[in-house]
Parts: C-alpha cells; sequence; structure tokens
C-alpha cells in the first residue's frame, strides 16, 4: 500500500513538471511583438496585427473543444494532438507568402494547439494538489512569463540569421517539447481524489459538479465571466502598448522602454507566486477584491507619472495584480463548479480573457489624446481604472453573496 502511495505521489510531481513546460509552450504567443516585423515581410500585409487576434479567438474557440474531449478521454491524447497542431502552426507560418496564410497557420492553426492544451493541462496538475490549488495553479502560470522571456530571448537572433525558416525551427522545437512529456500527463483515480479533496463544510451543494450547460445557467458564472474579462483589461492593455505609452509619456528610448516591458514580465511572475499563495490563505474572492484595489492604485499612480521612478514603481504593482488574474480563475472554477467538468468549464469560463484582450487594447488606442506627455495618456487610464472599479464592485457583491451563490 506504501508504495502504491509513493508512485501516486511520485506521479503527481511528473503531471506538474510536465503541465509546466505544456504551458512554458504555449506562453510563446506572447512573444509575437518579435516575430511581427518579420511576418509583414514575407505577408507585405500591415494586418500581421490581426493575427494575434485570430489566434486568441481560435484559441478560446477550441479551449472549450479541447475541455469537452478532456472530460471524457482525459489529458494525454490531448495532449498530444495540441503538440501537434500547435508546432504544425509555427512551422507552416514559415511558408505564409500572404496575410491569409499567416491567419490560418499560425492564427487558426497554432491558436487550436494551444487552446486545446493549455486549460487541460492547469486543470490536470491541480487536481494532484487539492490543498494547494492556488499555489501549483501560481507556479504553473509562471511558466508562462518565462515562455516569453525564453522565446523573445532567442527569436530575436534566429529571425536575424534564418529569417522565416525560423518558424519552421520554432515549431519542431515547441512539438518536441510536448511529446517528450505528454505521457506523464493523466488525471487522478476518482477514489484518490475522494480520499485527498479537502472538503470544508458537510453541504453536499458544495462538491456539486456543474455541467457546462448548468453552469451557463448561474448568476455566478456571469459574475465571474465578467470579472475575469474586467480583471485582464488594464494588464493586457499595458502588455500591448507598455513601449509606445513609455515613449510617449516619458519620453524614452526604444531601449529604456524594452527595459521596462522586461521589469514588467518580472512584476507579473512575481504576483503570480504570491498570489497563488494568498489564494490557498486567504480565498480566490478576497484575493480578487485585493487585484482590483491594487489595480486601481497602480493605474492612478501611473496617469499621474512623469519621471521613470514613479512610473517604474506602479508598474510594477501593475504588473504584479495583473499576473494574479489568472492564477485566481482555475481554481476558482472548479471550486465553484466543481472538477468532473473542469476542462470544459474553464475554456468556457477563458472567453473572458479574450474578452479583455480585445477591450484592454481597444482602450489604449481610442483613449488616448495626441501628443505626447502624460496628459496623452490621462483618459486611457481614467477609463481603466473605471473599469476596474466596476470589477471591485462585483467581487465584493461576490464575496457577500458567495454561499448564496454558490449553493
Amino acid at each position: 500500500m506504501d508504495k502504491i502511495e509513493n508512485k501516486k505521489k511520485s506521479n503527481k510531481y511528473l503531471v506538474f513538471m510536465a503541465a509546466f513546460l505544456i504551458i512554458f509552450s504555449c506562453a510563446a504567443i506572447s512573444a509575437f511583438s518579435v516575430f511581427k516585423n518579420q511576418w509583414t515581410e514575407m505577408t507585405g500585409s500591415d494586418g500581421v496585427g490581426f493575427a494575434l487576434s485570430v489566434y486568441q479567438f481560435s484559441m478560446a474557440c477550441f479551449g472549450i473543444i479541447g475541455g469537452i474531449i478532456y472530460d471524457k478521454v482525459g489529458p494525454k491524447k490531448l495532449m498530444y494532438a495540441g503538440g501537434l497542431l500547435f508546432g504544425a502552426g509555427w512551422f507552416f507560418s514559415a511558408f505564409a507568402t500572404n496575410i491569409w496564410m499567416l491567419y490560418f497557420t499560425f492564427g487558426i492553426i497554432a491558436g487550436a494547439g494551444n487552446g486545446v492544451m493549455y486549460s487541460p493541462a492547469l486543470n490536470t496538475a491541480i487536481r494532484w494538489f487539492p490543498d494547494k490549488k492556488g499555489t501549483i495553479s501560481g507556479l504553473l502560470l509562471c511558466s508562462a512569463s518565462l515562455g516569453p522571456l525564453f522565446l523573445s530571448q532567442i527569436g530575436t537572433s534566429m529571425v536575424n540569421k534564418f529569417g522565416a525558416n525560423s518558424f519552421m525551427y520554432i515549431g519542431i522545437f515547441y512539438l518536441l517539447v510536448v511529446w517528450c512529456v505528454s505521457w506523464a500527463m493523466e488525471v487522478p483515480s476518482k477514489e484518490w481524489e475522494e480520499e485527498n479533496y479537502p472538503i470544508k463544510s458537510t453541504s453536499s451543494k458544495e462538491t456539486k459538479d456543474f455541467s457546462p450547460k448548468e453552469m451557463l445557467s448561474t448568476g455566478t458564472f456571469w459574475f465571474l465571466i465578467i470579472i475575469f474579462a474586467i480583471g485582464n483589461t488594464a494588464g493586457l492593455m499595458m502588455i500591448g502598448n507598455l513601449s509606445p505609452i513609455a515613449q510617449g509619456q516619458l519620453a524614452l528610448s526604444e531601449a529604456g522602454a524594452a527595459t521596462l516591458v522586461s521589469i514588467n514580465c518580472i512584476a507579473n511572475f512575481i504576483g503570480r507566486l504570491v498570489m497563488g499563495r494568498l489564494c490557498d490563505k486567504l480565498g480566490e474572492n478576497k484575493c480578487l477584491i485585493l487585484i482590483f484595489i491594487l489595480t486601481i492604485i497602480s493605474l492612478l499612480g501611473l496617469s499621474i507619472s512623469s519621471n521613470v521612478f514613479i512610473f517604474t514603481t506602479f508598474l510594477v504593482l501593475l504588473g504584479g495584480a495583473f499576473g494574479g488574474v489568472l492564477v485566481v480563475f482555475p481554481p476558482l472554477t472548479s471550486k465553484t463548479f466543481g472538477v468532473k467538468y473542469a476542462g470544459t468549464n474553464y475554456g468556457i469560463m477563458f472567453f473572458g480573457y479574450s474578452a479583455g484582450a480585445f477591450l484592454g487594447p481597444y482602450i489604449a488606442q481610442t483613449a488616448k489624446l495626441d501628443g505626447t506627455g502624460v496628459d496623452a495618456y490621462k483618459y486611457v487610464y481614467l477609463v481603466a481604472m473605471i473599469v476596474a472599479a466596476l470589477g471591485l464592485i462585483l467581487s465584493l457583491v461576490l464575496n457577500m453573496r458567495k454561499k448564496k451563490l454558490y449553493n
């Protein structure tokens, strides 16, 4: 019996490491800007930026499809299929001679591969650590910060040396990484989960597994997906526009702005670690409230920052808060709606992230005034603060009504 238990314990750490490397691979999308000029040159189109939107939409749609498959057949075959799609999308983007080919290869195919891998890999690992869901979610999502740092460092050199062929090598690399670890991806048995799952209440309603249809019919889901979208808005607004904002608001050089981008990545990384621990200690609802408070404070600080030191201080605060959003929602979704349909349910919930990915950049683009300096961005920060304040209000309401909503 002890040998079996030790094997289970060993298995869960293998699952964690496999999920870490799979999510590390999926996070390559965040280095998109490194390859934008190369794709523009290849396609002769200025619409390359929209490939990222196509990718995110494909990721969200196939996240649901992947979740349905995951709930029926488990993660292993799904990881092999996702790795093949993800690698193929990158590989064939090397042959994109027009913008529509890029949308299909990188946008749809690679996005689909990401979608079928990301949420199932995350949920599989979390299920093996029922008493440390927040911590494990935070650690796994740290790999999503390391992934783009890795690819951005080697990506520029590869493009300069190999040109379009770089995408073939990148595709092969990620295919091999995912396939080399997919064998370890398995879910714990129902008996193991029942024995190890921490039940904090005798209420049977707390452990009910909601089907996707049942989840969509609850008020809780709509509260959460709106909060998820809002929580991602400010962070994604800054990630996509930090370099031009830093150059326009602070008159920094491209190199100086690039340094702030790196600092923001590090803050995001640390925020994921810290918020993961806080999730296990304070609970997900209180963490959401804290995230929105920090977001509002940081946006207010950024709106009046006219020197690099003050701007960087509040940027670190915002990056850390944003890092916590993606950490909170996987365990919150499974805790609220059960683990049986966790793959599909979180795939649906992830549409909140996609909404934030559109809303954040839209605010940055439409609310900016002509000119430079603090005044040029004052309405960008103001609108983002109003959105974050709405998220805070919804989080407070959800926290006050959580027993009623969850039951």
